[in-house]
């Protein structure tokens, strides 16, 4: 019994040895087909190599051995193609032709070049009004403004020269400098000059937006009353030490986007006419471009803001020029305490 075990596992361990045989004479008969293989591609590369070669070398010699005058006309056909071909791609029409979504994304991505003398203003959202400030600041509320430019300065004397049918008047305190802001302008010479320059009034929540400066204390630098005197012309550095009228523009620190002289100096007028709170605004936030007529058409009042550097109304003292101060003044209104500037649309 035990001999015929024996017998039978020495027949299963030679039928295994034979397949591990046939297994691997068959891997060595693989990777020698491969080996050939790649000889015989690397062969058939090698000959197209030197075919092509060779076809190279007898153009040249075919080209060497015309004559000079076939060979500058050669030259010349080929200045000429590459001259085209590079005209072509330069050409805007040709990129406006065939490649028009292109053009289309750099045309949106340039920026228009903004006026000379003004500053851009960021859109953004901003609280109008105080609800710790005077009874026709209330109630404080959310405004949406769109990005516009706003001159950098009020309106000097030597702009306003410049448009010859706009009026003004004279009186006391008077401004005759070229560098200081125009007074004696009532809002109807105010609204002219602007119309004449392609620009407008800015409107009261406009003003007072560039007059934050994304900030919402008193002031756009903060509430700190001690730094007042480094942005404003007011009372304490120009009455109060001798000196009388309005200074020259831009003598003063900007706030943080680029404008000067929005508190004090002179008051400014805006479009809007005057409404003892801000409740119709609230109802009506179209309004906020400017009633269409006043409260009191036989007395119409428009908005004055900012403050100025002395005069009536408190005027020039640090609580006359924070930013959500108002002031109202029928329209027909020249003095020495008031001045302008104009704003501009954004071309879209």
């Amino acid at each position: 019994m035990f001999t015929h075990l024996h017998e039978n596992n020495k027949q299963k361990l030679n039928f295994i040895n034979s397949f591990e045989l046939l297994k691997h004479g068959i891997f060595i008969f693989y990777k020698f087909f491969i080996l050939v293989f790649a000889v015989f591609a690397f062969s058939i590369a090698q000959a197209q190599t030197v075919a092509r070669q060779h076809d190279f070398e007898k153009d040249m010699q075919e080209f060497l051995t015309e004559s000079p005058a076939t060979q500058t006309e050669f030259a010349r056909q080929h200045d000429f193609e590459k001259d085209a071909v590079e005209e072509v791609e330069a050409s805007e029409e040709f990129k406006t032709e065939f490649f028009p979504e292109m053009t289309a994304v750099q045309t949106e991505k340039e920026e228009p070049q903004i006026p000379e003398g003004m500053v851009k203003i960021p859109e953004g959202e901003f609280l109008m009004g105080s609800y710790s400030g005077e009874e026709d600041e209330l109630p404080d509320h959310l405004v949406y403004i769109k990005s516009f430019y706003l001159d950098a300065h009020e309106v000097t004397n030597e702009a306003y020269s410049r448009c010859p049918e706009c009026e003004r008047g004279s009186g006391g305190f008077d401004t005759f400098d070229r560098q200081q802001p125009v007074v004696y302008v009532d809002w109807k010479n105010a609204e002219s000059y602007c119309n004449s320059q392609n620009k407008r009034l800015p409107t009261e929540a406009e003003w007072e937006y560039a007059a934050r400066a994304g900030s919402y204390d008193k002031y756009s630098f903060g509430n700190n009353i001690s730094l007042l005197e480094n942005y404003a012309w007011l009372k304490s550095n120009t009455v109060d030490k001798g000196l009388w009228g309005a200074r020259k523009v831009s003598g003063k620190l900007p706030n943080r986007w680029g404008v000067h002289d929005l508190y004090g100096n002179v008051m400014e007028w805006v479009q809007n006419y005057y409404t003892p709170d801000y409740f119709p605004y609230i109802r009506e936030p179209d309004l906020h471009n400017g009633l269409n007529s006043p409260a009191d058409k036989e007395y119409p009042l428009r908005v004055v803001r900012g403050g100025a550097w002395g005069g009536l109304h408190d005027a020039g003292t640090p609580e006359g020029v924070r930013s959500a101060k108002r002031y109202a003044f029928t329209e027909w209104t020249r003095s020495f305490q008031i001045g302008f500037r104009c704003a501009m649309d954004i071309p879209e």
